[in-house]
């Protein structure tokens, strides 16, 4: 251990001080927590508040800093001796992350967004479910999701939609694996590769899937995360959703080898209707009719047969009216054929 390059690394931190700082790390964390961030500074605090109070302490904090135009640096300030800090051009969360891997001395990789937290026990449930299941590449967790009226959904229900069958397929599927809940031994990270950085959307799923397609995977079945649901979060600003997709089918059924292809090339149909139809229910909940119509349309081409999807494109031909009226029904809470996407609250009525 004391001839690996990460035993001696130096401890670069280029923005904290007008000279680069060197310092020699005597001992290896047992964890690195990375924590991207982009015009987080209204939360990163708050973050790292709840890091700092886990029970578990045998961790170092990398942030990386990916170009943000607020001042992240000053939100800083109180944890900056505590932290290892990076400032980079925005280059997106992918290479963020990957940056930040690059710097991390443990033996395990914790994942947190900078506008989400963590409670006390995440890290120690963690470390103990790998000790007893050494075998295991990834832990995830529950999660619940919250704003700024509080928590909304305490759990999302991943033992039933992400852990029964098979789990890269349903990560492919669902995008269950909520970044902030994974830790991963860094060992993995060698063998499958880190983020792929040309990917702004679904970077984070397509590398939990090559983990899972290569390692056992273990879910803790509580909400030991709590994810912010704000209108900036990446998984609401989707504008080249079509692209990105059909990137990541390419990456993952070309590029990773039969491990891999095997699982995902069945599925690819069921992913392009989940994903048209995501995009007309987005534009139908925006009003915006013929889009949604558009979008709809498409999804035929993948599902013939889905009353929902019927519905919605039925729907759209209605008068606008009508549609909010439906709506509003819906926001009541009465009976409806129409849904709400499990991972985002309803908009409160007008």
């Amino acid at each position: 251990m004391i001839c690996s390059p990460r035993f001696w690394k130096l401890r670069l931190t280029p923005e904290i001080h007008s000279s680069v700082a060197l310092t020699v790390r005597k001992t290896m964390p047992k964890i690195t927590i990375i924590i991207p961030a982009y015009n987080s500074a209204a939360f990163i605090g708050e973050a790292l508040r709840s890091v700092f109070n886990q029970t578990y302490t045998d961790f170092e904090v990398v942030i990386v800093n990916d170009g943000s135009t607020d001042d992240i640096r000053g939100a800083l300030e109180p944890y900056i001796d505590r932290v290892r800090y990076f400032r980079q051009e925005n280059q997106g969360p992918a290479q963020a992350r990957n940056r930040a891997i690059e710097e991390a001395g443990g033996e395990y990789i914790a994942f947190l967004d900078a506008d989400d937290l963590w409670e006390p026990e995440k890290l120690a449930k963690q470390i103990r479910e790998f000790e007893r299941n050494p075998e295991l590449g990834m832990i995830i967790t529950e999660n619940s999701l919250f704003d700024e009226r509080g928590i909304f959904r305490h759990t999302v229900g991943k033992r039933e939609y992400l852990m029964k069958g098979d789990i890269p397929q349903n990560i492919f599927l669902k995008s269950g694996v909520v970044t902030p809940t994974v830790m991963v031994r860094r060992e993995v990270l060698d063998q499958v590769g880190v983020f792929e950085q040309q990917l702004r959307i679904a970077e984070d799923d397509n590398l939990w899937i090559r983990i899972a397609a290569n390692y056992p995977v273990a879910l803790i079945d509580e909400p030991l995360v709590k994810v912010r649901d704000h209108r900036n979060r990446t998984m609401r600003v989707t504008p080249n959703l079509s692209e990105y997709v059909g990137e990541n089918v390419r990456l993952l059924t070309t590029k990773y080898g039969d491990a891999v292809r095997r699982r995902i090339e069945p599925v690819v149909p069921e992913k392009l209707y989940l994903m048209r139809f995501t995009s007309g229910y987005r534009h139908f909940e925006q009003q915006n009719y013929r889009e949604a119509r558009r979008a709809f349309r498409k999804a035929l081409e993948y599902r013939r047969f889905s009353p929902k999807l019927y519905a919605y494109l039925a729907a759209t031909c209605l008068p606008a009216p009508l549609i909010r009226f439906i709506q509003l029904i819906k926001r009541k809470g009465l009976p409806s054929s129409f849904s709400t996407p499990k991972w985002f609250r309803s908009e409160d009525p007008k």
